[in-house]
């Protein structure tokens, strides 16, 4: 007996013209930043302890639904499949670094900010896109949440030792001008803490207590 695929779900307008939505977002953002005076001065203001609230609140929003539907229940399953997670961390943390500072110094040799810049971007990993895009894709939410939460763990420990090796050591061996990575481990624990805890938490919270398992 031949059995019929299930369709998966067509995506809504919202959510087929995201990247059209991200890069409106991009350029609205630059051209407000160029045209409205003061407005990263006012955006400054609006910080705890030197967390941006807006950006708190906006990816609190983007995350939540998502992270709401995980069934958290299934998570041990998930964290037991080596297969799964040890790719992650190589990806993420042996080639994914070692590319961005190949590209900055290949495309960005005299631009030492941007340099620098890209090079750090390749050592923060991003965690809200990620559970977005896979949502997007109907993919596993419960091995998105753990990954994302594995390598967000990942980054505190390793951010700083990886900034230090990436800027100032590996370019030494290789005769390139150095850089320093002045942050502390605490402010970059209290970033993941924030940006992935509260949403992460709050989606648990729903979970358990709002909606029954299915």
């Amino acid at each position: 007996m031949t059995t019929i695929a299930e369709a998966p779900p067509r995506l809504s307008t919202l959510d087929k013209f995201l990247p059209v939505w991200i890069a409106a977002a991009m350029v609205a953002g630059l051209l407000a930043g160029r045209w409205i005076p003061g407005l990263n001065t006012a955006l400054s203001a609006v910080q705890v302890d030197g967390i941006s609230l807006p950006i708190a609140l906006g990816l609190l929003v983007m995350m939540y639904p998502v992270l709401a539907k995980v069934r958290y229940d299934r998570l041990g399953t998930v964290t037991r499949d080596r297969r799964l997670l040890w790719p992650s961390l190589v990806l993420n943390w042996i080639i994914g670094p070692a590319l961005m500072f190949a590209l900055a110094w290949l495309l960005l040799p005299d631009l030492t900010e941007y340099r620098t810049g890209l090079i750090i971007v390749g050592l923060a990993r991003c965690i809200a896109m990620v559970i977005i895009w896979n949502d997007l894709a109907c993919g596993d939410r419960e091995a998105a949440a753990v990954l994302v939460a594995l390598n967000s763990v990942f980054q505190v420990i390793a951010f700083g030792l990886l900034g230090w090796f990436y800027l100032s050591v590996l370019p030494g061996w290789l005769g390139l001008p150095q850089a320093d990575l002045a942050v502390s481990g605490w402010q970059i624990a209290k970033s993941v803490l924030i940006f992935l805890g509260i949403p992460l938490i709050a989606g648990y919270l729903t979970r358990r207590f709002a909606r029954s398992p299915r």
